[in-house]
């Protein structure tokens, strides 16, 4: 694994700086809007040329519903069908997202003690953590990013991510096939060595911008779905 970590670093040189100071870390403070987030990213654009997809959705739901961007408890008053109206009708594991967001707000308010805010909320409490990845169509990804909206450093492994690991594997002509786990030791690795960006949330961030931008400029690689 070290010769990837140190293939890998040497791919990475490239990131500009604009890339590196990219993340705007998210909704620190705002925990129900970290949750809508980080369930509504699976398979969604953030932000298109024209001005659409996820980030405009969030930000009107905030707008709409003052008060529910903060505290979960505000947040569950708002209906799941005005949920799915605003941030959209997307799916996970065969359920609406909508849905999937409700239970990890319901499971949480649910604690003893009961997390309302970002400040009660602990990513690395166990409790809190199983009450969000116990949910059917959330899991440790998204958990990982809900983190990093939050303001805690972490890296998410997603498709970009991967995709971008499993290049420089195989660029380096080493049989390996990259999953979750080795591309988030890969890239937590090669931050702890070369300490590019802030933090390793921003050099996660400034990874998947630059995959994402290599696969636009070569239309002949397979899309991401």
């Amino acid at each position: 694994m070290d010769a990837l970590v140190e293939a890998f670093i040497r791919d990475t040189e490239t990131l500009t700086d604009e890339q590196l100071t990219d993340f705007k870390m998210g909704w620190v403070g705002q925990l129900p809007m970290a949750i809508l987030d980080a369930a509504y990213s699976q398979q969604t654009r953030y932000l298109t040329k024209n001005g659409k997809g996820l980030l405009p959705r969030l930000r009107r739901f905030k707008e709409t519903f003052p008060g529910a961007e903060s505290d979960l408890r505000v947040f569950l008053e708002v209906p799941e069908s005005e949920i799915a109206s605003i941030v959209g009708r997307g799916v996970t594991a065969g359920r609406s997202k909508a849905s999937a967001v409700r239970e990890a707000a319901q499971n949480l308010v649910g604690l003893e003690p009961p997390v309302h805010t970002a400040e009660d909320y602990n990513h690395e409490d166990a409790s809190h953590v199983k009450a969000y990845r116990s949910v059917h169509g959330l899991g440790k990804v998204t958990h990982n990013y809900l983190g990093m909206l939050l303001g805690y450093p972490d890296t998410k492994p997603d498709t970009w991510i991967i995709r971008a690991v499993q290049r420089v594997a195989d660029e380096a002509g080493l049989q390996v096939a990259v999953n979750v786990e080795i591309a988030r030791f890969v890239v937590t690795s090669s931050h702890e060595l070369a300490r590019r960006g802030a933090t390793v949330t921003h050099f996660d961030h400034a990874i998947w911008l630059a995959e994402r931008l290599r696969a636009e400029q070569n239309p002949g690689l397979n899309k991401v779905h």
